[in-house]
């Protein structure tokens, strides 16, 4: 079934691509007197490339990031992607668990990871005050990232309308906002600010996750949140939101989440720091979490240094802990460094570097996901991970992420090969076509 499905999203990229409706260069008027376009880049930004490239074709005149198929009707659009790979796993787990992930976990099978469709009202960009909105829906493999509990599981955690282990639907975001484009609220329920990487296969570089964002934090939120860009340089985000992931939950405690961002206008490097910090229950492998919710304060710290006009480094260092943590009543911690090295070959290609150290103190973040996998936690010690990787996109809708990753832990039990090695060497792959 999963080969069938994979196919079938294979061949509608394929024709999707070589079929394109619209906005291909040449084709037609729009595209004829396009002047030079953004891309956006593995980093969430906007860059300029050349749209006399032949590898980087015109996509619109109103130079979007790229060819929408979808229709729009007034300020409300429509758009998405698809995305399916395939990791091998050269441990062959009998399992095809590929460690504790939460994310791209399955190896030695293809994969549908992400269906993914927004439709989104924009607020005014004319600087007047209006309303806007956007409502995200994700079915795959991925939808185990996507969840809050209260809405996709039940307030205790337990599944609601997702019966199946492999392939569900969530809803990541559903918000309305109200304001300018320089300072609005948005109500309801949208991503984190804390972290780097996200659940949106085209916003990250790699197809595979770092275990900071897999086991170290939030994924999303419900509550409401002021967005603020102060001017050129500064942006800042400030909310209250029910916690990590959640809608309702056994017991709702209100969080603070904030993030200030400084953008260097001469150089035009950037840093940013984002904290979330509230009750959280205990969530503690091997036994039932603890009744009385505790602090738990995750915290991300962010550089982002151009050193060529062709390579950049990225900087992040992160820390979560929680009191009464641990499963012997002392406090938790878990925290590390994720690196980033990208170097732009040309506006077709762009290579990649990701290394990244996770300490889990006490045993309590990295652990099981889906409830087959056999790779039992807890696992106290230091997880690294070496990630190498090209991004290839012959047009704007379409991208290939090749990628070679080794992992390996030092520490307390066994997380890989279904609890037999403390290293593992996968090789992955996917595929994202942007509709």
């Amino acid at each position: 079934m999963k080969t069938n499905l994979f196919l079938t999203v294979l061949t509608a990229l394929v024709v999707g691509t070589v079929g394109a409706p619209r906005a291909l260069a040449g084709d037609g008027d729009k595209c004829d007197d396009c002047n030079p376009g953004i891309v956006r880049s593995a980093l969430g930004r906007l860059a300029a490339f050349d749209v006399d490239d032949p590898c980087r074709p015109c996509c619109a005149a109103d130079q979007d990031a790229f060819c929408h198929y979808l229709p729009e009707v007034g300020r409300l659009h429509f758009y998405g992607w698809l995305d399916a790979g395939f990791v091998g796993n050269t441990s062959s787990p009998n399992s095809r668990f590929n460690g504790p992930y939460n994310a791209i976990d399955r190896s030695n099978e293809l994969m549908f990871n992400q269906g993914y469709l927004v439709s989104e009202i924009g607020l005014p960009r004319d600087g007047s005050i209006g309303w806007g909105g956007r409502l995200d829906l994700l079915y795959g493999e991925d939808y185990w990232l996507a969840q809050s509990n209260g809405w996709e599981r039940n307030p205790d955690g337990t599944p609601s309308w997702n019966g199946h282990e492999y392939y569900g639907l969530a809803m990541p975001q559903a918000y309305l906002e109200v304001g300018t484009c320089n300072l609005s609220v948005k109500i309801g329920h949208f991503y984190s600010v804390v972290g780097y990487e996200g659940v949106m296969a085209p916003d990250n570089f790699f197809y595979t996750k770092s275990y900071s964002y897999s086991f170290g934090g939030p994924f999303q939120h419900w509550g409401a949140q002021v967005d603020w860009q102060v001017n050129d340089e500064w942006e800042m985000q400030l909310g209250l939101v029910n916690g990590w992931d959640a809608l309702d939950r056994v017991q709702d405690n209100m969080n603070f989440i904030g993030r200030i961002k400084y953008t260097s206008p001469y150089r035009g490097w950037w840093t940013s720091f984002a904290v979330i910090t509230g009750d959280e229950d205990n969530n503690l492998f091997g036994g039932a979490p603890t009744p009385d919710f505790t602090n738990r304060t995750r915290y991300s710290w962010l550089v982002a240094l151009p050193l060529t006009s062709r390579m950049e480094y990225v900087f992040h260092h992160w820390l979560g802990y929680q009191e009464a943590g641990a499963a012997d009543g002392g406090d938790a911690d878990w925290y590390g460094v994720d690196q980033y090295l990208y170097y732009t070959i040309n506006d077709c290609w762009k290579a990649g570097l990701r290394f990244e150290w996770f300490r889990d103190e006490e045993g309590t973040r990295v652990g099981l996901n889906r409830p087959s996998n056999p790779n039992i936690p807890s696992f106290v010690g230091n997880f690294w991970s070496l990630s190498a990787g090209v991004n290839w996109m012959p047009t704007n809708n379409l991208i290939i992420r090749p990628e070679l990753r080794w992992d390996w832990f030092d520490g307390t039990g066994l997380p890989y090969a279904d609890g037999a090695k403390d290293e593992q060497l996968l090789l992955a792959a996917d595929v994202i076509w942007r509709f």
